[in-house]
């Protein structure tokens, strides 16, 4: 035998999925809306075909896609005595006019854990200036003729994080 459902639960149910479908559709266009760029003064102008009102392809790609960015760190991985100064630089790279600013975070360990230390660096606003930071080698523990301190440096901006690992090793 069927289950009979009321019409007034089933009307429901159809307006919750359609309201949460208007919804997420709503903010994936806010997030990652595409916006169309001028075309370059050479370029020619597109020509058109069939009646007016007809969308026109002119088979140039439009760019667009979601606003985002990416970070790079350089050098990812060095070697340095104790007491020796190493230089990083982290860059940002905004993508499809990504413009929020960018907070900096790094965090590192060694020893197998014994040492832990996070730090905020700052935070990089448009138009993303290179940030250099530089490090003082830390003394080794006695006994200890090598370490090597694994680090992860964060990069916290417009909802987005993105993260970039690098590596130190001390030595006597």
């Amino acid at each position: 035998m069927a289950r009979e459902y009321h019409a007034i639960l089933v009307a429901v149910l159809i307006c919750v999925v359609l309201t949460g479908t208007v919804a997420v559709y709503i903010l994936l266009m806010d997030r990652g809306g595409t916006h169309e760029q001028p075309l370059p003064a050479t370029a020619p102008a597109p020509v058109r075909h069939g009646a007016p009102g007809t969308p026109v392809t002119t088979g140039s790609p439009v760019p667009g896609g979601p606003r985002s960015f990416s970070i790079s760190v350089t050098p990812t991985a060095a070697t340095a005595r104790s007491g020796d100064t190493v230089r990083f630089t982290l860059t940002v790279h905004p993508e499809n006019g990504f413009a929020a600013p960018v907070q900096i975070a790094v965090t590192a360990t060694a020893l197998g854990g014994a040492y832990r230390d996070s730090r905020d660096l700052a935070t990089i606003s448009p138009p993303y200036p290179p940030l250099r930071y530089e490090i003082v080698a830390p003394a080794l523990p006695p006994l200890v003729s090598t370490a090597t301190v694994d680090a992860t440096v964060t990069a916290s901006g417009g909802g987005l994080v993105q993260t970039e690992q690098v590596q130190l090793v001390i030595r006597r």
